[in-house]
Formats: C-alpha cells, sequence, structure tokens
C-alpha cells in the first residue's frame, strides 16, 4: 500500500474553504479513482494548515493517480486560496484497523 500527501496553508477563511472543497469536491474525485485505498482529510484551524493523505492498493495505482492529484491541487489552490507547501508519497509499512464488534 502506498500513501500520497499534501500540506496546505492559508489564511483562515481560504482553509475553510479547503475543507468545503475536500468534502465536496476533492473527496469524492479521490474515491472514485482506481486503485483508491481511502483517503483523510486533516484541518488545524487555529495552526491555519491543513493536510490530505489518500491511500492506494500499490505502487502502480500511486503512479496513475499522479496526473489527477497534480490536477486536484492546483483546482484547490485556485479555488481556495490555499498555498500548497508539500506534497509526498510513502510506502505504507503497517496499518491498524479497528477490531471487529462481536454482537452480543
Amino acid at each position: 500500500m502506498y500513501a500520497r500527501t499534501s500540506s496546505w496553508t492559508g489564511s483562515a477563511e481560504a482553509i475553510e474553504r479547503w475543507v468545503e472543497a475536500a468534502r465536496e469536491r476533492v473527496a469524492p474525485m479521490v474515491a472514485a479513482l482506481p486503485g483508491n485505498a481511502g483517503a483523510l482529510f486533516f484541518v488545524d484551524r487555529d495552526g491555519r494548515r491543513a493536510l490530505t493523505l489518500t491511500l492506494w492498493d500499490n505502487e502502480a495505482a500511486a503512479l496513475a493517480s499522479d496526473e489527477a492529484a497534480e490536477q486536484s491541487r492546483a483546482a484547490t489552490v485556485d479555488a481556495t486560496g490555499v498555498t500548497l507547501e508539500e506534497r509526498g508519497r510513502l510506502e505504507v509499512v503497517a496499518r491498524v484497523e479497528p477490531p471487529a464488534s462481536v454482537p452480543a
């Protein structure tokens, strides 16, 4: 499994626009990409920063989604006014899943 990260900063207003874009536009787009294994969107309103973490079934899926990721990042900057501070790709070496609930 692989992960892609994007770190964002901006004014309080830009961060709120980022939150809206993440929920309404970016999350559904990422979910529809082949090989997507999930995504998380984090915000630190007080620190005026945000983080996107997308998960991919394998390195090939992560690489295949690179063009869509770059287009989405550019559209996010244009639509919200945030600054893209850093982007990265990491191999996931361990993942913790919550235990399955046991019927009573």
